[in-house]
């Protein structure tokens, strides 16, 4: 008090002070003045008397009553602004925020109070050594704020955030008294909030330290360990043990440890050790639920080990099944104890076969308890019933849904499905619907399983599934009818290409690892099953590049393949030289000169090819029944016949159809044979025209007719084989090779001068190919046949028949497709013919 009168006085004195020196010197009336005694013993003697005798004097004008003034202002002014700079430093000196104080408030547990005195260290500018200490403060109300939430994912989430300013807080430095206290707080937010091996990892160091409490840490070491994603129960045990190995412990805290204890091992399968944890009544009804719970779980391990059927397995799920009522029953919050013991209920169910009353079990948990850790365990389980009991439909639905209730995998927790068991279950569910093939099921299923799994992991399954799905549809297409093939071989290669397409991603996704290549050889591969040689090329270009070893012999083979098939002839043919000389012992060798000898026949390289050709079926070790040595000799013959050496074409080709009658070549070889004989027929009937005697004429007659019936023959050995074994419009290919022995067996039987026969013939045409553009040269041909029967009025009918059927052709045909004609230019010919 007296402090602040002095403080108080101060002012004052200087006002007095100041206005001294202006009082002294005023004039005074004459009618007024007075002696010194009498001024100094006036009562307006001092600082009173003087400002009276300052307003007196103001009071005769005007100007001095301003000058008065201003000076009065200015004065209080001063004393006010003095005052009030004395007043804050007085309060500040009191009211300074401080580490110490936020501590008190810390422990007093006042966390307002410590944030706000943390919050205003901040404001203040607080020295940089006490900020690790303010967010320690900030990370020890979070965490204690964190045990008051009732719900757990919040606990998680605001223990996660206590663990960053705790870490951060060391990280800036703490005062020394506060270091240990700091690492034991991290450590136990980390586990708290779902981070159990960094809360581990933190927890292990703090278990050194004598000063901290050792207990503790044990008992958060064991959740810890039974909460990693691949829970190391052995560990749980050891440091659960070491918790109960402490003497000091009350009564319930050991109670809680045992029941712990049994329950990690009935979870090891240690069944008689955690039935010896539980002979106690309990202290609480929290504790007997509890006990209850772990009795009727160890009754379904129990259970679980009895054959199916039998009658102690039958009784153990029934003592299971009380014992979870009555956990249930004493539940004092009807909270975890109550849902697990659902859970648990619908398991004894599945043990004794019931599988109605389990799902309806899992149903109940599942719409009474929504988003915990057992309606989810719930929804997985009745997912997998409705698998096995072939439910497509409910099955997906019932993964979908536990997929959207597992969230972000970083705080994921759930002790009755850990992480691991979690992804197992989802991956035999998918191999499940790939081993039955239900290929649309398992893809709809791979592709919502991020974020439990990895875009890795989700990718080489999408791949696997795709491959899988390609392979049953070549299975299929063995198995189907002539007719349908195709389309189930269409299908297969677009899944192989889909395949090809998650393994390019997925060599991107581990560029950096040794499965690099292996991606890139496996997405080439697809490409090429599903024959995108584009791509196929694109990866194998890149494969040869980063793989200098393995593969390096069909990679170049594939390649050349490729190459060859997108037109790239001289690029094929440069690849697959390469793989012959760089690989001279490698069996894909045949495959080689068999590609490269086609490549050399696109650019019209005979000899080359043939010499490719004739080295596979005569220069090595390659046996007949090896498929390259079959289709080397086809090869050959075919170049043979288009390079017109027809005899030796028909003596290779009729050797290969007849050591290889049901090869895929065997059809077009023997119409092969076919043209051949009937281009052989051309140089003695040419001869047989230019012939200067009739011998010669005879002899050359006889050889062409000889080579026209043996053409003959084998136009109709194909035509029968495409008609009587179902062939018939199967493919376009089949369809051409009916169409032309109809033609050419015409045109054989016209040369043959059988023209009755060879009406007949081009007849079939006209009937089977109404609406195609090459029946013109059908009806073309009949006329001509008619003609030389001497039936000039048949002959003309058949053109007027012709002309009918051009003009019923759409507009947009394109003759030049097939036929050597426009619609124009066969105008005027059946024009012009029917004249004739």
């Amino acid at each position: 008090m007296l402090a602040g009168a002095t403080r108080t006085l101060g002012p004052l004195r200087a006002v007095e002070n100041r206005l001294h020196p202006f009082l002294d010197h005023m004039p005074d009336e004459p009618s007024k003045k007075k002696t010194a005694e009498q001024v100094a013993t006036t009562p307006q003697a001092g600082l009173g008397g003087r400002v009276a005798r300052l307003v007196h004097w103001a009071a005769d004008s005007k100007l001095r009553m301003a000058l008065v003034g201003s000076l009065f202002i200015a004065i209080f002014g001063s004393v006010f602004a003095t005052w009030s700079y004395l007043a804050h430093l007085a309060v500040s000196q009191d009211e300074r925020y401080t580490l110490a104080r936020a501590l008190v408030a810390l422990d007093e547990k006042d966390f307002d109070k410590a944030k706000h005195i943390v919050g205003e260290m901040q404001r203040q500018g607080a020295e940089s050594q006490e900020f690790g200490g303010a967010l320690f403060v900030l990370g020890a109300v979070k965490a204690a704020q964190a045990d008051l939430e009732w719900s757990k994912d919040r606990q998680r989430a605001m223990h996660l955030v206590a663990a960053r300013y705790l870490e951060k807080a060391r990280e800036l430095g703490v005062p020394e008294r506060l270091k240990t206290q700091a690492l034991f707080m991290v450590g136990q937010s980390l586990v708290k909030g779902n981070q159990p091996q960094a809360g581990i990892e933190v927890l292990q160091t703090a278990l050194a330290d004598k000063n901290l409490p050792t207990t503790e840490i044990h008992a958060l070491l064991a959740a810890a360990y039974q909460s990693t994603a691949e829970p190391d129960l052995a560990a749980a045990l050891l440091h659960n043990q070491a918790v109960l190995d402490d003497t000091s412990i009350s009564p319930q805290r050991r109670n809680t440890a045992s029941i712990t204890q049994a329950d990690i091992l009935v979870q090891l399968g240690r069944l008689e050790e955690a039935g010896k944890y539980l002979k106690f009544l309990g202290s609480n009804e929290e504790q007997q639920a509890r006990l209850k719970n772990i009795s009727g779980r160890l009754a379904i391990a129990k259970a679980q080990q009895l054959p199916i059927g039998s009658e102690p397995r039958t009784a153990l799920a029934k003592q299971a099944r009380a014992d979870l009522n009555e956990a249930q029953r004493l539940d004092p919050l009807s909270g975890d104890i109550t849902r697990q013991s659902m859970y648990w209920r619908g398991k004894s169910y599945e043990i004794t076969g019931e599988q109605a009353a389990a799902i309806q079990q899992y149903d109940q948990l599942s719409k009474a308890y929504g988003d915990t850790a057992e309606s989810q365990a719930a929804t997985l389980a009745k997912a997998d019933l409705a698998r096995q009991a072939g439910n497509r439909e409910q099955a997906l639905a019932g993964y979908r849904s536990t997929l959207e209730m597992v969230g972000d995998p970083v705080t994921y927790v759930n002790h009755l499905l850990p992480f691991s068991a979690l992804q197992e279950k989802l991956s035999r569910a998918v191999n499940d619907f790939l081993e039955k093939e239900q290929f649309e099921t398992a893809m709809a299923l791979v592709d919502t399983l991020q974020p439990v799994f990895s875009l890795t992991e989700v990718t080489e399954l999408r791949a696997q599934t795709h491959e899988k799905w390609a392979l049953a549809k070549f299975a299929e297409a063995d198995q189907a009818t002539h007719r349908e093939t195709e389309k189930y071989l269409r299908e297969g290669r677009y899944h192989h290409r889909a395949a090809g397409s998650a393994h390019e991603l997925l060599s991107e996704l581990r560029y950096a690892s040794r499965n690099f290549t292996l991606d890139l050889w496996q997405a080439a591969d697809n490409y090429y099953q599903g024959q995108s040689y584009t791509h196929v090329e694109r990866m194998l270009v890149k494969f040869l590049h980063h793989e200098a070893q393995e593969k390096q012999a069909i990679a170049l083979l594939r390649l050349g393949q490729s190459q060859l098939a997108l037109g790239k002839n001289a690029a094929a043919i440069e690849t697959l030289e390469e793989c012959i000389e760089m690989h001279p012992g490698d069996a894909l060798i045949y495959q080689a000169r068999l590609e490269c000898a086609h490549a050399n026949l696109q650019l019209d390289h005979g000899k080359r090819a043939e010499e490719l050709l004739l080295t596979n079926l005569v220069g090595g070790s390659l046996e007949p029944t090896a498929s390259e040595w079959r289709d080397s000799l086809f090869m050959l013959g075919d170049y043979l016949h288009n390079s017109n050496q027809y005899q030796a074409a028909i003596e290779k080709l009729d050797e290969a159809v007849r050591r290889y009658p049901d090869a895929p070549q065997a059809l077009l070889a023997r119409y092969t044979i076919a043209r051949s004989y009937h281009s052989a027929s051309e140089k003695p009937a040419r001869q047989a025209r230019e012939a200067k005697t009739e011998s010669e004429r005879l002899k050359n007659r006889k050889e062409r007719d000889k080579n026209l019936l043996s053409a003959l023959d084998n136009y109709l050995q194909v035509q029968r084989m495409l008609t009587l074994q179902g062939h018939v419009d199967s493919n376009d290919l089949e369809r051409t090779l009916l169409r032309n022995c109809y033609m050419m067996q015409g045109s054989v039987l016209f040369q043959l001068k059988r023209y009755e026969e060879a009406r007949k013939a081009y007849a079939n045409i006209s009937t089977f190919y109404q609406n195609e553009p090459f029946v013109l040269e059908s009806f073309v041909h009949i006329a001509n046949c008619y003609r030389r029967l001497n039936k000039p009025v048949k002959a003309k009918g058949t053109i007027e028949q012709a002309k009918l059927v051009l003009g019923r052709m759409p507009k947009e045909t394109d003759f030049k497709l097939v036929t050597n004609f426009s619609r124009q230019s066969w105008e005027l010919l059946l024009n012009e013919m029917s004249t004739w």
